[in-house]
C-alpha cells in the first residue's frame, strides 16, 4: 500500500483529532523516550503492549498516542524508513486496535439523538484566518459536568469524509457553552486564545522536554436550527483524569505536582521575551484545554488576562524545576523570604518522578532538533534555525507568537490538526464525488486534477513559511533580573527606560505585598519583599520604581509603599540622588525639579556631591520645556511647580550669579519678564506686579 493510501486509510478510521475512536483516548502527552517516566503512576494492573514500540500502555490510552508515538519517538523515526513494511504493518495494526477499542459513552446512545446540520467556525492560528463549513452532529440535551462559567454536553460528530451513517463510530465529542449569556465574541475570542497557545505547545516540543504536551483543539459549532442560533465550543472527549496544575492568578497544585505544566508556563515567558505567559494549565496528563494566556498590555484574550500582574502571580509561586533547568530556564527573582516559603513546594518537587534524557535543548539555543516526517518540504526544515534579534529594537513590535520564532521542521505549527486541514482540503479536491454527496468539508468542490491539488497547497505552504522563515525567529530573554540588566546596559537611555516588562513584573510584585494579596489575612505584609522587587523593577529601569526608590532613600514622600521608610545614612543619599538623576535624564518632570534644586540650595544633595547653579540651571531648563499640559491643551500648574515660580528662581540665580554660574543681568531682566506673563495667565496679578518690577531692577543694574 502506498504510503498516501495509507494515510486516507488511517483517515477513514480517524486521524488524532477526527477519528471515531481518538475521542475514546486517555489523553496524556505522547509517548516519551522509554528513560523518561510518567510524572503519574500508570495503572499497572491492566496493561497492553503499543503495536509501534511494544511499551506497555494504558489500556484507555487510544489511537491518538499511537499515532503521535510514532512521529514524536525519533528513536523509532530514525530506525525504520517511511516506505518499510514494518513502518506500514505497524499503522495497520494500531488501527485495528483502535477499531476494537470500547466506546466509553455506548452506554448514552447518542447514536439515537436527532441529528442536526450546524455551521462550523475553525481558526488557523498560522494564517489568522478563520474557516466555515456545514457539519452533522448529535448533542445530548443531558449536562454531565460544569465549570465555573460554562456546561458541557456529550456530542458526537461524523468525520467530514465518512461515507457511511454509522453513527456509533463516530467521534465522541464535548460540546460546551456559557451559562450566563455572553458576547458572540467571546466564543471566537476562546478559540483563538487556545489555537495560540496551542502553538506555543508546539514550540515547546521543539526544544525537546522529558515529556512533549499538546493543546486540544477547539472550534465553534452555531446551531443554526435552534432559536436564536445559539453557539458552542466543540473539542473531542478525552477520557482520564482530569487535574488543573495552575491557575491564572498563581495557584499550583500541591498535592499531585507536576514538573512539566510548570516549566511550560516559565519556558512561554521566557520564549516570548516576556510578551505573554500561557497559564492556567488543566487536561488530562500533558494534554491540555482551557489554557489562560497573559500578555503584557493585558488587553486580548478574554477577561482571565491579568497582563503583567497575573505574570507577577505566577512567578511568586513558582519554584523552577529540573525541567526548568535542563532547558535554561533562568530563575526568576524572589526574596530570601519567598523563597523560604517555597521550600514546601521543593520537597514535593523531589518527588515528581519526570526523568531527564540529558538532550533538553536550551530555551536560547541558536539550534533546535526537530524529529523529522520525511517528506516535509525541504523549507520546513530551515525553519527549525533560530536567529538572534536586534536587541535595540522596539519591544512592541515583538510578536506575541512563536509563528516568527521560527516552526518545528518535525511538526507543523498547527500541529496534527494542521496537516489533517492540509490532508482534508487534498481529498476535497481530488474526492468530487464527496462533494456532490453533500460532504460537509467547505473546502471547494470542483474537479481538480491531483497534480494541480499538490501545486497550489505547495504553492500556498511556500508562501507562508518564507514569510515566518524571513520574520524574527529567536526573542529570548531570560527571567532574571541580572541578564535583563545587561541587556539593557546596551541601549540608549530612552530606549531602556520602561521597555522592560520584567521590571513591570516586578513592580505588579510590590503592589501585591502592599495590598496583602501575598499575606495570610490580618497578617502583616512583607515590607522587606516589596522593597526587593521595588529595586529589582528599578534595575530594569521602571520610572515609576526608580522615582519611589530614590525618594525612598532620600526620605521624601513617595506614593509606592508611603508607610516603608529607610534610614537616612550617607549612602542612602548617594543612592537616592543618583536613582533621582536618572529619572531625571528619562524625563521625569517632578525628579528634574528636585536635582534642580538639590544643587540650587544644597538640600537633599549628598556629600559628595557640591552646589552647582550652572547645572542647576540646566535642570530647571529642562523642567520648563517639558510639555506638561492637560487634556485641554493648556498647562496644568496644580500637577507639579508652576511655571512662574521657576522661571523666577531662573532670574535671581542669574541675577545674584556663583556656584559655578556667572552673572547676567540682562538674561535675569527677560526671565524675570517671563515669569510675570506665566503668572498673570495663572491669574496670580499681584505677583505678577512683583515680577515686573524685579525685572525693572534687574536691568537697572546692566546699566550701572
Amino acid at each position: 500500500m502506498a504510503e498516501e493510501e495509507l494515510m486516507f486509510s488511517m483517515e477513514e478510521v480517524g486521524s488524532p483529532w477526527d477519528g471515531p475512536r481518538s475521542g475514546c483516548a486517555k489523553s496524556g502527552v505522547a509517548f516519551q523516550d522509554s528513560n523518561a517516566s510518567d510524572d503519574e503512576d500508570d495503572d499497572e494492573d491492566d496493561l497492553r503492549i503499543c503495536p509501534i514500540t511494544d511499551d506497555p500502555i494504558s489500556p484507555t490510552k487510544g489511537f491518538f498516542d499511537y499515532q503521535k508515538n510514532l512521529v514524536c519517538n525519533q528513536q523509532f523515526s530514525n530506525s525504520l524508513p517511511k516506505n518499510s513494511f514494518t513502518y506500514r504493518a505497524t499503522w495497520r495494526h494500531a488501527i485495528q486496535k483502535a477499531k476494537a477499542m470500547p466506546d466509553p459513552w455506548a452506554e448514552f446512545h447518542l447514536e439515537e439523538i436527532e441529528t442536526e446540520r450546524c455551521t462550523r467556525y475553525r481558526y488557523n492560528a498560522v494564517t489568522g484566518e478563520w474557516a466555515k463549513d456545514d457539519i452533522y452532529i448529535k448533542v445530548s440535551s443531558q449536562v454531565f459536568g460544569k465549570g465555573a462559567m460554562r456546561e458541557c454536553y456529550r456530542a458526537k460528530k461524523l468525520s467530514n469524509f465518512s461515507h457511511s451513517s454509522n453513527w456509533k463510530s463516530a467521534s465522541n465529542y464535548v460540546a460546551k457553552r456559557y451559562m450566563e449569556t455572553v458576547d458572540r465574541e467571546v466564543y471566537f475570542e476562546d478559540v483563538r486564545l487556545q489555537m495560540e497557545a496551542k502553538l506555543w505547545g508546539e514550540e515547546f516540543n521543539r526544544h525537546r522536554p522529558p515529556k512533549q504536551v499538546d493543546i486540544m483543539q477547539m472550534c465553534i459549532v452555531e446551531m443554526t436550527s435552534r432559536p436564536g442560533s445559539p453557539l458552542f465550543h466543540l473539542e473531542h472527549f478525552i477520557e482520564g483524569k482530569y487535574t488543573k496544575y495552575n491557575s491564572n492568578s498563581g495557584f499550583v497544585r500541591d498535592d499531585n505536582i507536576r514538573l512539566t505544566p510548570q516549566a511550560f508556563s516559565h519556558f512561554t515567558f521566557e520564549r516570548s521575551g516576556h510578551q505573554l505567559i500561557v497559564v492556567d494549565i488543566q487536561g488530562v496528563g500533558d494534554l491540555y484545554t482551557d489554557p489562560q494566556i497573559h500578555t503584557e498590555k493585558g488587553t486580548d484574550f478574554g477577561d482571565g488576562n491579568l497582563g503583567v500582574r497575573g505574570m507577577a502571580l505566577f512567578f511568586h509561586s513558582h519554584l523552577c524545576n529540573k525541567i526548568c533547568r535542563s532547558m535554561g530556564l533562568a530563575r526568576f527573582d524572589l526574596s530570601p523570604s519567598e523563597t523560604a516559603q517555597l521550600d514546601c513546594t521543593n520537597k514535593f518537587l523531589q518527588s515528581a518522578k519526570t526523568a531527564l534524557r540529558g538532550c533538553e535543548e536550551q530555551c536560547g539555543s541558536p539550534r533546535v532538533r526537530t524529529t523529522s516526517l520525511g517528506h516535509m518540504p525541504v523549507l520546513l526544515s530551515r525553519l527549525s534555525e533560530s536567529f538572534s534579534v536586534d536587541e535595540s529594537s522596539d519591544t512592541d513590535s515583538i510578536p506575541c507568537s512563536p509563528l516568527s520564532m521560527g516552526i518545528s521542521a518535525g511538526r507543523s505549527p498547527m500541529g496534527w490538526s494542521f496537516m489533517n486541514e492540509m490532508n482534508e482540503a487534498y481529498r476535497a479536491n481530488i474526492d468530487h464525488k464527496d462533494s456532490e454527496n453533500g460532504g460537509d468539508s467547505g473546502y471547494p468542490s470542483e474537479k481538480r486534477s491531483e497534480g494541480d491539488s499538490v501545486e497550489h497547497h505547495s504553492q500556498l505552504t511556500e508562501e507562508k513559511w518564507s514569510f515566518y522563515h524571513s520574520s524574527r525567529s529567536h526573542i529570548h530573554r531570560p527571567s532574571c533580573v541580572a541578564m535583563e540588566v545587561e541587556r539593557l546596559n546596551t541601549m540608549l537611555l530612552e530606549r531602556k527606560i520602561c521597555k522592560s516588562i520584567l521590571g513591570k513584573v516586578h513592580l505588579a510584585m510590590v503592589r501585591y505585598h502592599e495590598a496583602g494579596r501575598f499575606c495570610e489575612k490580618d497578617a502583616p505584609w512583607d515590607q522587606i519583599s516589596a522593597v526587593y522587587h521595588l529595586e529589582r523593577a528599578a534595575m530594569c529601569g521602571e520610572l515609576e520604581a526608580i522615582v519611589a526608590l530614590g525618594r525612598c532613600y532620600l526620605q521624601l514622600p513617595h506614593h509606592i509603599l508611603p508607610e516603608f521608610e529607610l534610614e537616612a545614612s550617607v549612602e542612602n543619599s548617594k543612592r537616592g540622588f543618583c536613582l533621582l538623576l536618572q529619572a531625571a535624564e528619562a524625563g521625569d518632570r517632578p525628579s528634574m525639579i528636585l536635582v534642580a534644586r538639590a544643587l540650587d540650595t544644597g538640600l537633599n544633595l549628598p556629600s559628595d556631591r557640591a552646589m552647582d547653579w550652572k547645572h542647576a540651571v540646566y535642570w530647571y531648563d529642562s523642567a520648563l520645556k517639558m510639555t506638561d499640559y492637560d487634556e485641554g491643551g493648556e498647562f496644568d500648574g496644580m500637577q507639579d511647580e508652576p511655571r512662574y515660580l521657576l522661571l523666577a528662581r531662573l532670574a535671581e540665580m542669574y541675577q545674584e550669579g556663583g556656584n559655578n554660574l556667572d552673572a547676567d543681568p540682562q538674561r535675569a531682566g527677560d526671565l524675570f519678564t517671563e515669569a510675570a506673563d506665566a503668572a498673570m495667565e495663572a491669574m496670580k496679578g499681584r505677583l505678577a506686579n512683583k515680577y515686573y518690577m524685579q525685572a525693572e531692577e534687574a536691568w537697572a543694574m546692566m546699566e550701572e
